[in-house]
């Protein structure tokens, strides 16, 4: 691959990256569905609040290759501003190819002095994923990651 670009999601990718948002969740599945309801109200959510995070979508010789949702919140424990990647995803003819590791170039480069951490997650059972990520320097913390999506405070899906 010759060259790999990382731009802001246009309204022109909507199509190509909920594609690429269904084949992620079959290759990787969670323990929540994702449909095209949810995407359509993180793409709404991103395009409205720039402060809380954006959509990127890799481009490389043939057209779209890939995409990430990056978000930003604060963190006490870190004293600064984390950005979570919470969806990375590559397709499969442009795997192998060094655009994970070149998108984490471009985040260094992009957000440095503007965060003090980078976070993902990573199912346990992905175990290529996790090989991946501990050879950039992620390392598995202390704690645990847990949710709560209905309660009586009236949080609802």
């Amino acid at each position: 691959m010759a060259e790999v670009t990382f731009r802001p999601l246009k309204q022109s990718d909507y199509s190509e990256l909920r594609k690429m948002i269904h084949a992620l969740h079959r290759e990787d599945p969670a323990d929540k569905m994702i449909d095209d309801r949810k995407i359509s109200r993180t793409i709404r959510e991103m395009r409205k609040k720039r402060a809380v995070g954006k959509i990127i979508i890799f481009e490389g010789d043939c057209g779209i290759i890939g995409y990430s949702i990056l978000v930003y919140f604060w963190s006490n424990e870190y004293g600064g501003r984390i950005l979570n990647v919470d969806e990375l995803y590559v397709k499969p003819e442009a795997r192998r190819l060094g655009v994970a590791t070149r998108f984490f170039d471009h985040l260094s480069w992009a957000f440095k002095n503007k965060i003090v951490a980078v976070k993902l997650e990573v199912t346990p059972s992905n175990t290529k994923a996790l090989t991946y990520y501990r050879k950039l320097g992620f390392k598995k913390t202390r704690n645990q990651h847990l949710i709560q999506e209905e309660n009586r405070l009236g949080i609802k899906p």
